[in-house]
């Protein structure tokens, strides 16, 4: 194959999530409407809990809504509204690939019809989703990054590496990405840099993605407050008791 075909190969690989065979439900919302949002990937599983201003809740990859039970139900215990969704391409969602800017383009009309939407709160992949949206001008009040990683090419790499494929594969994969997306190919959370009020929370033995990531970015973002845990992991901080009273305390 060419270059050209061995980089589209790579990128079918590192943007197409793996789904479950049973679609998972987060507990506060069995018995909550699930909507149907459109969207250019196809239609996107949302569900609202509670009436108005709303937390929208952001998995990451190859997550689904399930993740976010206990943030749910505490939230709703003091009276805050939830948004939670599937990205395209995972849980009950349609599609088949999940890039940034085709997630934050679900974040965006999501929020428009099950907003307003006060506060977001993401974990690992959603974080640099969420980027993409601000610079699209998205602008809740504020934002909770939970082990966020600057941006997702430490995947190609890694990828790449396993099944022998060069580094100018990879390179170029990043190009024709960048170049079809309308963005620049190396993508970086921290340098967003948003001024909106931030808590970053990460676990420093997280061993998916590095603690550093959350240190860089809020040493960049002018309004971010980092809080550094440990004995976690990578998806555990998002269902900790402690960690989720740091995130109610911050989004109310």
């Amino acid at each position: 194959m060419s270059t050209d075909e061995q980089a589209r190969a790579l990128l079918r690989e590192v943007m197409t999530p793996k789904r479950r065979a049973r679609q998972r439900i987060a507990e506060p919302l069995r018995d909550v409407q699930q909507h149907e949002i459109e969207t250019p990937t196809g239609k996107i599983a949302a569900w609202r809990r509670g009436e108005g201003p709303a937390v929208l809740l952001v998995h990451g990859w190859q997550d689904d809504n399930s993740l976010w039970s206990p943030l749910i139900s505490a939230l709703a215990d003091i009276g805050i509204a939830s948004v939670a969704f599937d990205l395209p391409g995972h849980g009950f969602s349609e599609g088949d690939t999940c890039a940034p800017s085709l997630a934050a383009q679900a974040m965006r009309q999501i929020a428009e019809q099950l907003g307003p939407i006060d506060a977001v709160v993401t974990h690992s992949f959603g974080g640099p989703a969420t980027g993409f949206a601000l610079l699209d001008g998205f602008a809740p009040r504020r934002i909770a990054l939970i082990a966020p990683p600057r941006g997702r090419n430490k995947r190609w790499f890694d990828f790449a590496e396993e099944q022998g494929i060069s580094l100018d594969v990879v390179h170029r994969a990043r190009e024709i990405y960048a170049a079809e997306a309308g963005l620049h190919a190396s993508f970086d959370l921290a340098a967003v840099a948003s001024p909106i009020e931030t808590l970053v929370l990460h676990s420093m033995d997280d061993d998916a993605v590095e603690w550093q990531n959350a240190e860089a970015i809020a040493n960049q973002w002018p309004n971010a407050e980092l809080v550094l845990c440990d004995g976690l992991g990578h998806r555990m901080i998002a269902q900790d008791r402690g960690v989720i009273e740091r995130i109610v305390q911050f989004v109310a």
